[in-house]
């Protein structure tokens, strides 16, 4: 039995018990199954998304089902089970087709050119969501002006305000679902691609290659810290009387800690998108330390 059949054999024994809102419990158990399978090392990439995709149909088939069968008491439930749980749920397919063909497509070759495909894919992300930019605000804001018209079936807006309508289903899209859930989607995207940087680099600077024979200490912290270093050494012109140019002072970083660091500009683009952190997260850890360390030497 395929793992879609089993996901969809293991929901229908609960069906009785589901209705179109709470189906948030049998969501988790769709979680924790992807879960396993993307850590199954019997399944290749191919199987691994196989599996997933056909566990992930299975599920939203019934819960089709399920709104199609039953009636929304008021407006209010219908918004939040669009606006809310069912961009959730396909969120998730369109994750797992987006992760699948990224890692299938990206090169083999040199961490850099790696890195430089990872980047990339960041910068289309980043299009995507300046191409949407007023719908994603609304998404981030939790905005409810315009719930009525993006997230109530069968209500009619004018092409402007809606540009990405892909699921065309009448008895389960509305104006805006799909849009949330390529939003979700696209966001844990975002954050899959910046963790295979951040092991990128934990990669290189555990190899610690010698360049020039300089390298005086290992640099143990992440390298994108060393990136914010590397920056701020270079606008706060402390270096040569602020003649030394950017590149330099990273390749002087590089010999100095025996990492390869890669493409200033580059890098710079992963301080800039980072959302869970401060984009000087770095320069912030170094000055609370001094203060606490100043703190504990007044105490004395």
């Amino acid at each position: 039995m395929v793992a879609g059949e089993r996901a969809l054999g293991e929901v229908n024994l609960n069906m009785c018990y589901m209705r179109k809102n709470n189906a948030k419990h049998f969501f988790r158990d769709l979680r924790t199954r992807l879960d396993v399978i993307a850590v199954d090392d019997g399944l290749s990439l191919a199987g691994k998304f196989n599996e997933s995709i056909d566990a992930i149909n299975s599920f939203l088939k019934v819960v089709r089902d399920q709104v199609v069968a039953e009636t929304f008491k008021d407006k209010l439930e219908e918004v939040y089970f669009f606006k809310f749980e069912k961009p959730a749920y396909v969120s998730l397919k369109i994750y797992h087709i987006a992760q699948f063909t990224l890692l299938k497509q990206k090169p083999a070759g040199t961490p850099e050119l790696i890195r430089v495909y990872y980047l990339e894919e960041l910068r289309f992300i980043a299009r995507f969501f300046k191409r949407h930019a007023f719908h994603y605000e609304y998404f981030r804001s939790g905005f409810t002006e315009l719930d009525e018209l993006l997230f109530i079936r069968g209500v009619a807006v004018q092409s402007a305000l809606i540009q990405d309508v892909t699921d065309i289903d009448p008895q389960f899209s509305t104006n805006c679902d799909y849009l949330f859930a390529k939003f979700m989607a696209y966001e844990l995207l975002e954050e899959f691609i910046l963790e295979e940087l951040k092991q990128l680099d934990q990669q290189n600077a555990s190899v610690i290659p010698m360049i020039g024979g300089k390298k005086w200490f290992d640099w143990t912290g992440e390298v994108i810290n060393l990136v914010e270093l590397g920056y701020g050494l270079y606008l706060s012109k402390q270096i040569g009387g602020g003649k030394a140019g950017l590149q330099e002072i990273f390749n002087w970083l590089e010999e100095s800690f025996g990492v390869v660091i890669g493409i200033p500009a580059n890098r710079f683009r992963e301080l800039k998108r980072r959302k869970k952190l401060s984009r000087t997260y770095y320069t912030e850890f170094m000055r609370d330390c001094l203060l606490n360390y100043m703190d504990e030497d007044l105490d004395l």
